[in-house]
């Protein structure tokens, strides 16, 4: 086979591998990998409330404040507003979850690993329109720093 013809078989398999159709560039993973996380930084509101599921599973509810970012200066050229502080009630299921977090204080400043989800609820006889809830469930907390002890004034 001379050069030529051996080089005119490499640009043509070349040629074909190009025009072919490209694959997804989507993942093709179970769903089960697509998830809702959430990371909180802020400080404990009170110490984390024990409580019982209906069948008896003892889980905590504990509610994290952060502060919220400042937006920019309004283009009147006003100062920026006050910063504004978010509240988020977190709950934990499981024994060491249980167990670790009910030995964790009020003013504890925190780093929560979270899984959140939003559920919709419907109205109510009251008046009050239907709604969407942010249910956040614990998966991690991280302690950074102790609450700040109170000294007595003399």
């Amino acid at each position: 086979m001379s050069f030529a013809r051996s080089l005119t078989r490499v640009s043509s398999a070349a040629s074909r591998a190009v025009s072919a159709p490209a694959s997804a560039s989507f993942s093709t993973s179970a769903a089960a990998a697509d998830v809702a996380r959430i990371q909180l930084i802020g400080r404990l509101v009170a110490d984390p409330e024990l409580k019982a599921t209906r069948s008896g599973k003892d889980y905590v509810s504990y509610t994290v404040a952060t502060t919220d970012p400042i937006g920019p200066p309004a283009e009147d050229g006003t100062a920026r507003p006050e910063p504004t502080t978010s509240f988020h009630r977190i709950f934990a299921f499981g024994e060491s979850s249980v167990q670790r977090l009910t030995k964790i204080t009020k003013g504890t400043q925190v780093l929560v690993d979270a899984d959140f989800r939003i559920a919709k609820v419907p109205a109510t006889e009251e008046g009050a329109g239907p709604r969407d809830q942010l249910l956040v469930q614990h998966r991690s907390i991280s302690v950074l720093s102790k609450p700040k002890t109170q000294t007595a004034a003399a």
